[in-house]
């Protein structure tokens, strides 16, 4: 099967069938069916079968689908990189970043990276960790930031920094009088945490348990972001990254966790390619975002 017609094939099995296949690809439905049979006289074997007058896939058209999903995106990818080297690609910085990293680290850092470099574009994209991992691996991007550590076979990581985790609260909350909060301050109010199988709620469960204490979630969630959410609607608290302070969400109030807690902003590279001089730009400006933010929050924990 040439790269044509694995692309029809691909059109044909996403789309369901050959009419959708020939208006996404713009051809003829004859020209699909041509491909399509050339395909199946290559290949040795059935990629459709008519059923009541209906084509449907064979069960080893099936099994080719999921390598011809990642073969489809790894040339959309080369196309993309192609594509950016002929316009002076070294001017796109790629990244894809995890929760919070991904919504609050990454624009203040990319907003800081653009004053000294304002013709260099940034395309951002919020993914779960793992999928930040793969999106790095696979070249779809040039860096990832995730607060979870992954690994993963031809991947490199590296924290950036280490921020520590904060509890939040309703502006007004009781919690927030106090200097610091603590997992036994925290047994006599409604929890919106993580779930025990997250590294941040891992953490959190040591933090627990090493006060004698065991942690009841009465809602689980699974971004920072998502309990801030919850907190300011039910009046619960929450214990997360510090990266929160900055989302400008009204009515949120935080104070220092206590013991501390940190989590590492982790750096996702491939194993064996080195960053570009602006990827490489743009990570010590996130290094550069992150002490000052570290600093600010010690200022502003003691305050």
């Amino acid at each position: 099967m040439n790269a044509r017609q694995l692309e029809i094939f691909h059109a044909v099995m996403r789309s369901g069938t050959v009419t959708g296949a020939a208006a996404f690809l713009g051809i003829s439905q004859p020209a699909v069916s041509k491909a399509i049979h050339l395909a199946e006289r290559r290949l040795g074997f059935r990629l459709l079968r008519p059923i009541k007058g209906r084509l449907y896939p064979t069960p080893e058209a099936e099994r080719l689908l999921p390598d011809a999903d990642r073969i489809i995106r790894d040339i959309a990818a080369f196309q993309r990189l192609t594509g950016e080297v002929k316009a002076g690609g070294a001017g796109l910085v790629r990244v894809a970043a995890s929760s919070t990293s991904a919504t609050a680290l990454m624009p203040m850092a990319a907003a800081r990276f653009r004053r000294t470099h304002p013709s260099v574009r940034i395309s951002s994209h919020l993914l779960p960790a793992r999928n930040v991992a793969e999106a790095v691996i696979a070249g779809e991007v040039d860096f990832g930031l995730a607060l979870s550590p992954v690994q993963l076979p031809g991947l490199a990581v590296r924290s950036l920094g280490a921020p520590r985790m904060i509890c939040i609260a309703p502006e007004g909350h009781a919690l927030l009088d106090r200097a610091a909060v603590t997992p036994a301050d925290l047994a006599h109010h409604p929890l919106i945490s993580f779930g025990a199988e997250t590294y941040f709620g891992q953490m959190l469960d040591q933090a627990f348990e090493a006060a004698g204490l065991k942690r009841e979630i009465e809602l689980q969630v699974t971004m920072s972001v998502v309990a801030a959410s919850h907190v300011l609607q039910s009046g619960g608290v929450a214990v997360v990254d510090s990266f929160i302070r900055h989302l400008g969400l009204a009515g949120l109030g935080w104070r220092p966790f206590r013991p501390v807690l940190r989590l590492p902003v982790t750096l996702m590279t491939q194993a064996h390619h080195p960053l570009s001089r602006l990827s490489a730009a743009l990570v010590e400006t996130v290094e550069q975002v992150l002490e000052d933010d570290a600093r600010a929050l010690a200022e502003q924990g003691d305050a």
